[in-house]
């Protein structure tokens, strides 16, 4: 599993390992439809999807030789802060737009509902982590918060508007 989903395990806590494995299943399958529409020829990506899947089965990889070979508190700390890593990339990952919405003055390319779910998930996120005072939960999901709230800032500003070319 999932970095996430490893240190709730280790640590034995459903309040955090549940919603993720949840997060999980929703994150297959939306990369299941992301790479079923999308062209193998696409340009604008970050690498490839065979380049996804890979990262994705080292980072995973990596996560269970930490729990199979160290100690319960050392693994869950090591797999918390690669939790930590892939959750701020997540997070932040929208803003890789950004010179493209300053250039087009048009902010069509930064997904709305994802912005909005990003907000809520890392507002309750950070507020769990303060109360439960885990430094692994809080954060990822302030910076998480920081990312997504400047997000909505540049949509708000740039609006929804049809894009303008760029020069070529």
């Amino acid at each position: 599993p999932p970095p996430p989903i490893h240190a709730g395990l280790l640590k034995k806590d459903s309040k955090v390992w549940a919603p993720n494995a949840f997060g999980l299943f929703c994150g297959i399958n939306y990369f299941y439809q992301f790479q079923k529409n999308c062209s193998v020829k696409a340009k604008d990506l970050p690498g490839t999807v065979s380049q996804h899947i890979q990262g994705t089965t080292a980072f995973i990889a990596l996560a269970c030789l930490l729990a199979a070979t160290l100690s319960v508190e050392v693994a869950s700390n090591l797999i918390g802060k690669l939790g930590v890593f892939v959750c701020v990339v997540l997070f932040a990952s929208p803003l890789v737009a950004l010179k493209t919405v300053i250039q087009t003055k048009s902010a069509k390319s930064i997904p709305l509902p994802f912005t909005l779910t990003c907000i809520l998930n890392c507002f309750l996120w950070t507020v769990y982590g303060i109360d439960v005072r885990d430094f692994n939960i809080f954060f990822p999901n302030f910076l998480g918060l920081l990312a997504s709230l400047a997000q909505f800032g540049v949509i708000l500003f740039y609006g929804k508007g049809k894009p303008q070319q760029l020069p070529i």
